[in-house]
């Protein structure tokens, strides 16, 4: 039997340093996140996409997706903390470290 994501059915935005933001909507029952980008280059920019997650120690999860366009991303949140540590990769090479709080 698979455990859920304890954060099934919530939404959270996260503000990231370099000016980002999304908003990241976990579905209730699958492993699916919908993320809606609200500003920058990809303001409005909608996907919904199947996640990978694992518990860590202290409240973190690790939390992992590929979009749609085969960009990579990798969460380390604790939602209690309110932190966000993202790694994002594109298909062109290019390589994003950003930290965020989540509101």
């Amino acid at each position: 039997m698979t455990t859920a994501f304890p954060y099934c059915g919530k939404e959270f935005t996260i503000k990231m340093d370099n000016g980002l933001e999304v908003k990241n909507s976990y579905h209730n029952e699958k492993n699916i996140v919908k993320v809606e980008f609200l500003n920058g280059d990809l303001k409005d920019t909608v996907m919904n996409i199947p996640f990978k997650w694992r518990q860590l120690t202290d409240g973190y999860f690790m939390i992992s997706w590929q979009e749609s366009d085969n960009n990579t991303v990798v969460h380390c949140d604790n939602f209690d903390k309110k932190s966000s540590f993202a790694y994002y990769t594109t298909m062109q090479g290019d390589f994003y470290v950003m930290e965020g709080k989540i509101i």
